[in-house]
């Protein structure tokens, strides 16, 4: 007698058609298709490019939001968050008290960037000033908050400490996150704000380019302290 498992295979085949989307959708973030900070189609419209019903493709951008690519945002829609899935460490951090997250952020920063006066490269420098000249012309928050990055990443970068770098880079959604609530008002700073921000990030630059370490590490906590909430003052 033959055995039915037709609920069985059913069952199968569809959780493998939400993996194979989920995957595809993966793929596509990470080559660029949706830049991070950048909204996906809706529901709908993933359906129709992937060639499958709606709620395989609800299903799989559900995986994605999981794995801490995707960011679903009430009223705005879905945005990408990360290019690649995201860590353990890096969804437990987003789970984490702001407060305990700025802490640590700031212990980062402060050291990356005496780190960085001392061990900086040509090349990092020439990196670093290019994310500071982008963040200086950026006409828009999504470019100011990108630049942004990239500045302080590329101060990272030039501590030349594969250790600080794995550690920062596990902030990487956070620190989108937090970043896009900071800048979220951007038009809205009064000038002196604005020419207070300007001048720390640009302060923390030529420290670093000198060569002055004890100067990077104080431009660095008073960068802190102008843009992000809850940093300690002391």
């Amino acid at each position: 007698m033959t055995r039915r498992l037709a609920v069985a295979v059913r069952a199968v085949e569809r959780d493998s058609l939400v993996v194979q989307c989920s995957a595809e959708l993966s793929r596509l973030i990470k080559q660029g298709e949706w830049p991070v900070g950048a909204r996906i189609p809706n529901e709908q419209e993933l359906a129709r490019l992937l060639g499958v019903g709606r709620s395989t493709s609800r299903e799989a951008v559900r995986t994605l939001i999981a794995s801490g690519q995707l960011s679903s945002r009430q009223g705005s829609g879905t945005f990408v968050v990360s290019a690649t899935p995201v860590s353990e460490l890096d969804r437990q951090i987003r789970q984490s008290d702001i407060g305990d997250v700025t802490e640590v952020r700031l212990l980062l920063e402060v050291e990356a960037s005496r780190l960085a006066a001392h061990r900086r490269t040509r090349s990092d420098l020439d990196e670093i000033k290019r994310a500071l000249a982008a963040r200086q012309s950026a006409s828009n928050t999504s470019d100011l908050i990108e630049a942004d990055l990239r500045f302080h990443a590329g101060i990272v970068a030039a501590t030349h400490n594969s250790v600080i770098v794995t550690l920062y880079e596990s902030f990487a959604g956070t620190l989108r996150s937090t970043s896009a609530e900071i800048f979220a008002n951007h038009d809205q700073w009064s000038p002196a704000t604005v020419r207070r921000d300007e001048k720390a990030h640009a302060d923390l630059y030529s420290a670093i380019e000198r060569g002055d370490p004890r100067a990077a590490a104080l431009v660095a906590r008073r960068v802190m302290v102008c843009t992000v909430p809850g940093a300690p003052t002391r």
